[in-house]
């Protein structure tokens, strides 16, 4: 059996052969769902599931073959170490097209359920034998309030400055929040360039260009707002800007307004990790679950997470209840000390790490540099469960 847990992306219609499928590969214990396309994706949806995912296994239906062929390429090219298996007819022609595609292990209609289930531990126990390799791209994390003013920006500007203290990683702070500029201040920048200059110059984006568009705090790097600019952005070049990002960097972090428009839906369809910043309060709540409906319905419910920020134990609203509410974990509590939060916005400076605050950041620093760090996991609720039978019910881990 394998050794190590397994990934597969399955891009095929439902139908027996592929209902069969999913049993067989069930049936190995060696491999976990990353996700389930029932028609062939845009090249930009194929190319997001690759970075974010890299899954070890790519289960592909053949009926389109000029489609299939496209998708083999691009898989090829971003992720070499995907194994694809095609689901196709068995014929001269097909068998022929798959050989030239590169793609040397097929399944079809007449493959039956233990002809199956020997295939998929076959390559299950193949893909265990091969080394783990290193992702090629940094991780991108997003942070946004669930309301104004609930200390995202804090948040996300101090546990990206600790990143650079604790590890060796390339880590970038980008400001897409144009309504605010916090970053600027907590880091008293007095910037030449800004995230207009570099949205304005993406299409060209090359190493040295940027080194003279970022600014530069100690070992971090960052990417500060135009907060005077309230020209139109085009979502396309937000999407590119982070995949730079992503390129360039170990970690990526960035700051968003809370404000779901097409420039941030953009950008956290590019995270591998979004944090929505909440608090206790009532009003907090109720837009909390207006936000967290929407990302679900973008399709970006796995990587949720909440940082429940300015937190009292004796609260009404405890952490596991605001867990259970919204249906996503809770990742971290950060203690009240509005206080001394409101001291270091007003000084420009950011939160001492022997503070309660202080360690409460540190403690996510380290979790976000070291991966074997796990996230805590919330129970699927009921009707989540039913209404996604296919989908993992639970949420993964880093």
């Amino acid at each position: 059996m394998a050794s190590r847990t397994l990934n597969y992306l399955m891009i095929a219609r439902e139908n027996a052969v592929v209902n069969g499928i999913r049993d067989a590969i069930g049936g190995t214990f060696a491999f976990e769902p990353v996700e389930w396309l029932k028609d062939y994706p845009e090249e930009s949806t194929l190319l997001r599931l690759l970075r974010l995912n890299t899954p070890d296994l790519l289960i592909l239906d053949f009926s389109d073959l000029l489609k299939a062929q496209r998708t083999v390429s691009v898989v090829q090219q971003e992720s070499p170490t995907t194994e694809i298996v095609a689901v196709c007819e068995e014929n001269v022609s097909i068998l022929a097209t798959l050989l030239r595609s590169g793609v040397r292990d097929y399944v079809t209609p007449s493959n039956g359920p233990e002809d199956l289930l020997n295939t998929f531990r076959a390559l299950a126990e193949r893909l265990s034998r091969k080394p783990v390799l290193e992702h090629k791209g940094g991780e991108v994390i997003s942070f946004l309030p669930a309301k104004p003013g609930a200390g995202a920006s804090t948040i996300v500007a101090n546990v990206a400055h600790l990143t650079t203290r604790i590890s060796k990683k390339r880590v970038l702070l980008a400001d897409l929040d144009r309504n605010s500029g916090v970053l600027s201040f907590l880091f008293k920048l007095r910037p030449e360039h800004t995230l207009r200059d570099a949205l304005n110059t993406v299409a060209d984006m090359d190493g040295d260009m940027w080194s003279r568009l970022r600014s530069q705090v100690g070992e971090l790097d960052v990417l500060p707002a135009d907060v005077e600019s309230s020209a139109a952005t085009d979502a396309a070049r937000v999407g590119k800007l982070v995949q730079f990002f992503h390129r360039a960097y170990d970690l990526s972090f960035l700051d968003l307004s809370g404000q779901l428009d097409n420039l941030a839906i953009e950008a956290l369809l590019e995270s591998k990790k979004i944090y929505v910043v909440c608090t206790q309060e009532l009003a907090c709540q109720h837009l909390l679950l207006r936000k967290i409906e929407r990302l679900r319905r973008t399709g970006l419910d796995k990587q949720l997470r909440l940082i429940v920020n300015r937190y009292l134990p004796r609260h009404v609203m405890t952490a596991e209840r605001i867990a259970d509410l919204a249906g996503v974990p809770v990742e971290l509590t950060i203690p009240n000390n509005y206080e001394l939060a409101t001291c270091s916005i007003n000084e420009g400076a950011l939160v001492k790490t022997d503070t309660n605050l202080g360690r409460s950041f540190k403690k996510l620093a380290d979790s976000l540099v070291d991966e074997r760090i796990e996230i805590p996991k919330s129970r699927p609720r009921f009707l989540e469960f039913i209404a996604q039978p296919f989908m993992k019910s639970n949420v993964e881990t880093a």
